[in-house]
This record gives C-alpha cells, sequence and structure tokens, in this order.
C-alpha cells in the first residue's frame, strides 16, 4: 500500500497509510456470486482524531473524508468511485468520530491495480494513496473459495451493503490482533461444491497454523460436515486468548470423503500476545538420547546451528533463542534443537536438518556480506525461508541506479507470481536490503523504484514520485519480466 511521501507500514493486504495527520486503515476481499459475476469489496476505517474539524454551526463540529477509487487493468481504467465520508456532527472537535466505510465493485475476473486516494476535506493538503494489486479468480464452474473476511461484528438480517447471505457483517479491517482483542472471526464463501461432488457431501476444515510452519495448531482446529451447494457459508471464531504473539495464517480447507484436498484459502495476520510464552517444560521432557542431537556435543557448534534456524523459525521460537541461547545449558539446547525439527518432519528430522543445513552453506557462499553471514542477509532469509526463485534478475551497473536483484517465484504455496526487489546503498558491503514484495507478510512499498533511483534524483521533489526516464532505467521493466534485459 501507498502513502505520499510519509510512513509507511504494510501487513498483508491491509495496512495503515499516513499523511501528514491522515491516518487509515484499508483492506479488501473478493467474492463470486452463483452466476459468476465476481466483487471485491473494500474496507476503510479513518481514525478521526487523524482529521481535521470543521464548525458546520454553532458549536457543531464535523470531519469529511474524501475517496477515489480507481481500477486499472493494464493500463486502462475499468471501474472507479469519488466520493466522502462524512462523520457524525459532534460539540465537542475532541470527541473524534471515526468513519466506516464498504464499498463493493463487480469486475470480470483478473489482474487489477487498485489505486486510492484520501484527502482530508478540512485540510486539503493532507492527502495520502496507494496502489495494491487485486486478483478476482474465480473461474466457471470450479469449486474454490472466496476470500476471507476478518469481523469485528455481526448479526442476522439486515440490509446495505454490509449484508451478505443475510448476514450483517461489520469488518475487521486489521488483519493485527493486539493483546486486548481475544477473539478473531471471519466469514467465508465456496461456491459451485455441487458441481464438483454432486450429492455427496464433504468436509469443510478451517484452523490456525503458524506462517513459518506447515503444521495446524490442534487447540485451533475446527471441521464440520458440509453439503453441496451453490454457495456454502462459514462464519465462525477462534478464542485467541492464549495464541503467542507471532504470524500466522488462518487456512480454509474442503476436502471429499477419501480427504483429499478440493479447495484451500488462507488469510495472513499477526498476533502480539506478551503474556504467551515458549512452553518449557515440554520441551524439556523430550530424550535426545539416541538421536542425531545427541551427537551435537560441543555447545558452540550447536549454538552456531540454532542460529542457522532463525530465518524459518516462528517468532515465538525466536525470542525463545534471544532469551535461551547465551544461558541454557547443552541439554536444554539439544531438546530445543530436537524439538524444532520433530515438529516439521517427524518422519525424518535429521534429514529434513542435513537437507536445511546444505541451503544455508549456500546462502552462506552466495549472500554474505562485509558485516553479515548469507544466513543473516535479507537475501539469505528469502532463500532459506522459500527455496531457489525460478528467475533472478541481477542488475548491478544502471547509470541512476543502485544495485539491485528481483527475485521471481513463480510458486509460493498457494501464491503465484510473487517477486522480491533487494537493493544495495554501495558496492563494497554486498549488503543487499529487501526493499519490496508483494508475497504475503513480506514487506511492501510499491514506490520502491524511489529506492533505487535515490542515487541521483530526489523523489520527494516530484509528486507522486514519477521515476525519470533516465538511460538505462528499466527497474518497473524488469520487475514485470525478471530477466528479460
Amino acid at each position: 500500500m501507498k502513502k505520499n511521501c510519509f510512513i509507511l507500514i504494510l501487513m498483508l493486504v491491509s495496512g495503515i497509510v499516513s499523511g501528514q495527520n491522515l491516518r487509515a486503515y484499508l483492506n479488501y476481499a473478493t467474492f463470486n456470486t452463483p452466476d459468476n459475476k465476481p466483487y471485491i469489496e473494500t474496507y476503510f476505517t479513518i481514525d478521526g482524531s487523524s482529521t481535521s474539524y470543521h464548525e458546520v454551526e454553532g458549536n457543531v463540529w464535523q470531519n469529511q473524508v474524501n475517496i477515489q477509487v480507481l481500477f486499472f487493468r493494464n493500463d486502462s481504467i475499468v471501474d472507479f468511485a469519488k466520493y466522502s465520508l462524512i462523520g457524525s456532527k459532534v460539540t465537542d472537535s475532541s470527541a473524534f468520530s471515526d468513519l466506516l466505510d464498504v464499498q463493493r465493485y463487480a469486475l470480470p475476473t483478473g489482474l487489477y491495480r487498485l489505486a486510492i486516494r484520501l484527502s482530508d476535506q478540512y485540510a486539503p493538503q493532507d492527502t495520502i494513496s496507494t496502489v495494491v494489486e487485486v486478483e478476482l479468480d474465480y473461474p466457471a464452474n470450479q469449486m474454490v473459495f472466496s476470500d476471507i473476511e476478518l469481523i469485528s461484528s455481526y448479526e442476522k438480517g439486515g440490509e446495505g451493503l454490509l449484508v451478505k447471505n443475510d448476514y450483517t457483517l461489520v469488518p475487521y479491517v486489521f488483519n493485527y490482533y493486539p493483546e486486548s482483542s481475544n477473539v478473531l472471526t471471519f466469514y467465508n464463501e465456496l461456491y459451485h461444491s455441487q458441481l464438483q461432488l454432486g450429492d455427496q457431501s464433504f468436509m469443510l476444515y478451517y484452523y490456525i497454523r503458524p506462517f513459518e510452519v506447515d503444521k495446524r495448531l490442534d487447540q485451533y482446529f475446527k471441521m464440520k460436515k458440509a453439503d453441496p451447494a451453490p454457495v456454502r457459508v462459514t462464519l465462525s471464531s477462534f478464542d485467541i486468548k492464549n495464541l503467542p504473539s507471532g504470524n500466522y495464517l488462518l487456512v480454509m480447507e474442503a476436502r471429499d470423503r477419501n480427504n483429499e484436498l478440493l479447495a484451500q484459502k488462507e488469510l495472513f495476520f499477526q498476533r502480539s500476545n506478551p503474556g504467551s510464552e515458549f512452553n518449557l517444560n515440554s520441551l524439556l521432557s523430550l530424550n535426545t538420547e539416541n538421536t542425531f542431537v545427541g551427537l551435537i556435543n560441543n555447545r558452540d557448534t550447536l549454538v552456531r546451528y540454532i542460529k542457522y534456524l532463525v530465518p524459518i523459525s516462528t517468532d515465538l521460537e525466536r525470542r525463545f533463542i534471544n532469551a535461551q541461547l547465551n544461558t541454557a545449558n547443552l541439554a536444554t539446547l539439544q531438546k530445543y534443537f530436537l524439538n524444532f525439527w520433530n515438529d516439521r518432519h517427524p518422519v525424518n528430522p535429521e534429514k529434513a536438518w542435513e537437507e536445511y543445513l546444505v541451503l544455508v552453506k549456500q546462502a552462506n557462499h552466495n549472500f554474505s556480506s562485509v558485516a553479515l553471514e548469507g544466513y543473516e542477509t535479507d537475501r539469505g532469509r528469502v532463500y532459506l525461508q522459500y527455496g531457489q526463485p525460478n528467475v533472478i534478475s541481477q542488475n548491478y551497473n544502471e547509470p541512476a541506479a543502485y544495485p539491485y536483484e528481483i527475485w521471481h517465484y513463480y510458486q509460493l504455496g498457494d501464491q503465484r507470481d510473487k517477486k522480491f526487489v533487494f537493493y544495495s546503498h554501495d558496492n563494497v558491503t554486498s549488503d543487499f536490503q529487501l526493499i519490496h514484495s508483494n508475497a504475503i507478510g513480506e514487506l511492501s512499498n510499491y514506490k520502491w523504484q524511489n529506492v533505487i533511483y535515490r542515487r541521483t534524483w530526489d523523489p520527494y521533489s516530484i509528486d507522486d514520485g514519477l521515476i525519470p526516464d533516465t538511460y538505462g532505467s528499466g527497474a518497473t521493466q524488469n520487475y514485470i519480466q525478471p530477466g528479460s534485459r
């Protein structure tokens, strides 16, 4: 998501964009209809305390934010909207009124760029904007899930844009759950199951798993038997009071009687819960005798191996490493190391470790910088977490640009066409930093070109950050088609 020359924080498709004062939280979800007419819903929550208030009548104040929405396909505008959100009237300008907005746009299946611009009616200089990629992928007559919509509250019945399938759904616009939020509620639709299964019933699974580990958490797992239907609705929730801090995926699955996967949808979210700590008692019950870990009896070697695990560790595991690595005895570290690999590959944890160690050595050889070993660098972390990219576009000699690389993955789990942009601000350290990715859970900055070309020009002196037409500049083309130049 984008802002205009100020601060940007992005969490998956949901993020906060900030102007000089204006702060807006944005999210979206795509859905389909039984007769294959896809649409996208956009969700806005605008922080009332960040807006300006105008006295509309004696001692009565009101805020207003103007919104412009554009959908691009290739270079053509296929849909747009321009409207205003007007807050409630208040008698005290410090009694802030937040603004919530939901809109729907019917669009054919395809890939789009969604450009959004917000401006404060009573402080026109306070303008923010963002651009995100949106894909509507709903093949006709194919069993497929909608996006997962996070819900703040709901009730049966109602009318208006908040209503879907006879439920009034108030969206939870964030992908972040602070310690004070103990319930995660969500809404999802499954389409065309009757076309694929006829009258055969199937199973719906929904669960939470760590983002870094493909293993569902048993205490956050639900299932139900379902009959085929044009639209099968799921409205459910999880108690996340004891869910530790970290990055997670909320997963929906449809499976047949033979447990074969028919359809899947995932949603990334973050949890902050400092009160939930690593279960050390469970860890200490492990026995490492007669295991491959028992043979690692040099503490310095084991410490180094555990540090190698950081790029593929969960947030909770990283906190344990930071807290215990320097003080824990050899036996505790051995048990931690064995538990780490048992969690990921219970059938053959030793083989999994040996294969990962090969990758670490490759990362250390290929991506080390002056100050960091390869596994500690951004390129090394991405390589260890996601594997070898399909294409690497190396661009070290563009006249106007810092050295940069663009990595292209054709497939990352259920994500397609994902890219990572790295750059180095000098030619000496060889420390390439990640500045943009369109992958779930990664840093996203749609104005990443500004960082690359800051070597020879000032991007903040040009409105909307237009990239100069400099000889040899090809970052955008290299991003669209890595390796094409």
